[in-house]
């Protein structure tokens, strides 16, 4: 079991903080969106679920981020929780430069359905409406109606302790037997 210290007072610093951040463990999602600049991406690692009546999700983008600005400018974003096999488009996604660039390669793959650019192959993907933004930090929280979801099989990819991690297949096992 690990060892714990006392809480630093009177807050924590920058690093401790990361440090602290890179211990959780999420599921690896890409949020698209198509605004008046063109298509955009962003890789995120914080998708939860709000409501159920109605439908709401939320997710969380830089500040000045290009998808975010896209995402305002269209009302309609479209959120993918990715496979284990797409380390690589959650990687592209992550990465400068933003925008439009970031789809460059799969752009013959990707296509605009329902208003967002749409990436196959993920696990899962849902359409949103913009229903509301918060500034938080250097962060938006960006909420979004469901209007439509599509969903798939296989296992998420998650990040944690800053790298990409997959389900363990006997976790898979486990998990159907109970």
């Amino acid at each position: 079991m690990a060892q714990h210290r006392q809480p630093a007072t009177p807050a924590p610093s920058s690093e401790a903080c990361r440090d602290y951040y890179r211990r959780l463990t999420a599921g690896v999602a890409v949020v698209t969106a198509s605004g008046s600049a063109g298509w955009s991406a962003s890789t995120v690692s914080t998708v939860t679920s709000v409501s159920l009546a109605p439908p709401v999700i939320l997710c969380c983008l830089a500040r000045g981020s290009d998808t975010l600005a896209a995402i305002r400018d269209a009302g309609r974003f479209a959120v993918h929780l990715l496979a284990d096999h797409q380390r690589d488009v959650a990687d592209r996604c992550s990465r400068r430069p933003g925008g439009s660039a970031r789809l460059t390669d799969l752009r013959s793959a990707v296509r605009v359905i329902d208003g967002a650019p749409v990436i196959p192959g993920t696990l899962a993907v849902s359409w949103c409406d913009l229903h509301s933004t918060a500034e938080v930090g250097d962060h938006v929280v960006v909420y979004g109606q469901l209007v439509s979801v599509d969903v798939g099989h296989g296992r998420p990819l998650l990040w944690h302790d800053r790298s990409f991690r997959a389900l363990d297949a006997d976790l898979d096992a486990l998990a159907a037997k109970s």
